[in-house]
């Protein structure tokens, strides 16, 4: 049975919600080491750092991983008021990690929808990690409906993950795409979806923003036309710290979401982001 951390009404610079994991990086046959991941919580982490106020809503295992996973974020300054448990699962995928270092990845093979607390508002709200349980779109899709109402900025991190995908029809991820004002996207999303950028494009509503990067580029279009930044090096597989650098520059923005500027400014911390995250598996 889930359990549901209740707590009160509270305002954010950024919620994040969707995916949460440990992730086993391993550099060396010899060393190994645990890191708190998923999109959700690899989110939430990077922005409580940069003084944020970060809520976290997701669904952890009810096991001593759950539970370590659930004290780490708190140690963290992250609210976890908005923290379910589930049953324990033991699933692992082993995945070559793009930049230097191999990881195990662990799962659900079971995705539980997530909920925000009714009591809780942001600035942005972040989506990370489509499933194709339909059940979990749906929660994604209410949670996008209700902040938009609120008039906050929902951010949806596609985040699609090929050994969920595989097989799968991804027309359950168009609900969701309707709901976000900005969406970001890595060319290896399209791949596992079997999606390309036009189709991608055409799935948002007429005045959202999309984000993307194919590891030497990153680039935003919008209504302010597009935005794009190089680099001389490949990015490839570093699509979080985009996510993020996105979040971070909405919370902090005075304005609408749609300046040159802003979107620069985006893209510039991302890829810079991006750069060190890789940089530290070497």
């Amino acid at each position: 049975m889930r359990e549901l951390l209740r707590t009160a009404a509270k305002s954010f610079d950024v919620i994040c919600a969707g995916e949460a994991r440990w992730n086993v990086a391993r550099s060396e046959a010899r060393s190994m080491r645990l890191r708190p991941g998923g999109g959700a919580v690899s989110a939430a982490l990077a922005l409580a750092r940069r003084e944020l106020r970060v809520g976290l809503a997701t669904t952890l295992s009810d096991d001593r991983p759950g539970r370590a996973l659930l004290e780490r974020m708190k140690a963290s300054a992250v609210d976890t008021g908005g923290v379910a448990f589930g049953e324990p699962e033991s699933g692992l995928v082993f995945l070559e990690r793009i930049g230097g270092a191999r990881q195990v990845v662990s799962y659900r093979e079971r995705e539980e929808p997530i909920a925000i607390p009714e009591g809780w508002s942001s600035r942005v709200l972040l989506l990370s990690g489509l499933s194709p349980v339909v059940a979990h779109a749906g929660a994604l899709c209410k949670a996008a409906r209700a902040a938009r109402r609120a008039g906050t900025i929902v951010v949806l991190d596609v985040n699609a993950r090929w050994h969920l995908w595989a097989g799968r029809d991804a027309r359950t991820i168009r609900m969701v795409l309707r709901e976000a004002d900005v969406v970001f996207c890595a060319v290896e999303d399209l791949f596992g979806l079997n999606m390309d950028a036009a189709s991608m494009s055409a799935a948002l509503r007429p005045n959202a923003i999309l984000a993307m990067s194919d590891g030497a580029r990153a680039w935003a279009t919008g209504p302010f036309g597009e935005v794009v930044q190089r680099s001389d090096e490949s990015l490839l597989g570093s699509g979080d710290a985009f996510a993020i650098a996105i979040c971070a520059e909405l919370a902090r923005a005075e304005s609408a979401p749609s300046g040159v500027a802003l979107w620069e400014r985006a893209l510039q911390r991302g890829r810079e982001a991006a750069r060190a995250r890789l940089t530290a598996f070497d």
